[in-house]
């Protein structure tokens, strides 16, 4: 009865004070905050919170398990490196790249995971037109682009000069940037294009020749022939991607900033290519957004 009787007292006091009122109710519940309009800094609310990014363990030499089941990789490096100067608590989560992004009817969406906040971005996605209806993003900290992959010899004769395609079947990873947008975007007349759910089942594609041209981001893939044009799908590189309206993006700018003017990016860069064995597509001048514009 005491309980019923302070929530009524409290929403009287709140019911009778008028705008300009000093009164307050120091007994009534606290409200939680409007996460819309509230901004978050080094001293605010999300000082304690631990911030997850999700990569699926499997793309070398960004994030990928090693022969022990550790999850390694520049990105997770960089993470670590950018998370230590903005003084956030940082973990790495493995889960499918689903769970970020996934095409359906040829439309980019945003993947339940990422939308549900069971963690808050992924790293290692290229910036583009078509995303950005559907995603935030951090600042680029990766050069990118597109490739377009054959089975061995290149038995369909595709030529990736010609602006006509419409007489070769494409496929490309569901969630990918290098998509029909993309092609149209590169002034390519496409007329058939298949989602494969993961690389194993474009590769299957390419090789039992259902599909003649896989359009991906890749440099090498194994068992296929990687043609040596390149194109670009992105609007400025590879970055965190977000769910729209996440906070990420006002700490992590201004770190990863200090992070490339203290040449501790080029650093990194440099010995992950040792460290790893692999090229790795760092940037040579890194853009910067404002604090106050995380959206790139």
């Amino acid at each position: 009865m005491a309980l019923l009787f302070t929530g009524v007292l409290c929403f009287a006091i709140i019911a009778i004070s008028l705008p300009g009122s000093s009164w307050a109710c120091q007994r009534c519940p606290s409200r939680k905050p409007d996460l819309d309009n509230e901004v978050h800094n080094q001293d605010g609310e999300h000082d304690h919170k631990t911030w997850l990014f999700s990569v699926n363990g499997r793309k070398r030499p960004y994030s990928f398990l090693d022969d022990y089941g550790n999850l390694t990789g520049f990105d997770v490096d960089l993470i670590d490196e950018v998370c230590q100067i903005a003084k956030k608590r940082c973990k790495m989560v493995l889960s499918e790249f689903t769970e970020c992004s996934f095409t359906s009817r040829d439309i980019n969406y945003a993947g339940r995971g990422l939308m549900a906040e069971w963690f808050d971005g992924c790293p290692g996605y290229v910036n583009s037109i078509d995303r950005e209806g559907a995603f935030d993003f951090t600042d680029p900290y990766l050069d990118t682009y597109a490739s377009f992959t054959v089975a061995p010899g290149n038995p369909s004769l595709f030529d990736p000069h010609t602006s006509d395609y419409s007489e070769f079947t494409f496929t490309h990873l569901t969630g990918a940037v290098t998509n029909s947008k993309c092609l149209a975007r590169l002034g390519k007349k496409v007329s058939g294009i298949i989602i494969a759910a993961n690389l194993p089942e474009a590769k299957t594609l390419l090789l039992n020749r259902t599909a003649d041209v896989l359009f991906s981001p890749r440099s090498k893939i194994t068992g296929l022939e990687v043609l040596p044009e390149r194109e670009h799908c992105d609007a400025g590189g590879t970055a965190v991607m977000l769910k729209k309206g996440s906070h990420l993006a006002q700490w992590w700018n201004p770190a990863f900033e200090s992070l490339v003017r203290s040449g501790q990016y080029q650093k990194l860069c440099e010995d992950s290519q040792v460290k790893y064995n692999r090229t790795i597509r760092c940037m040579a001048s890194p853009t910067h957004s404002s604090p106050e514009s995380p959206e790139v």
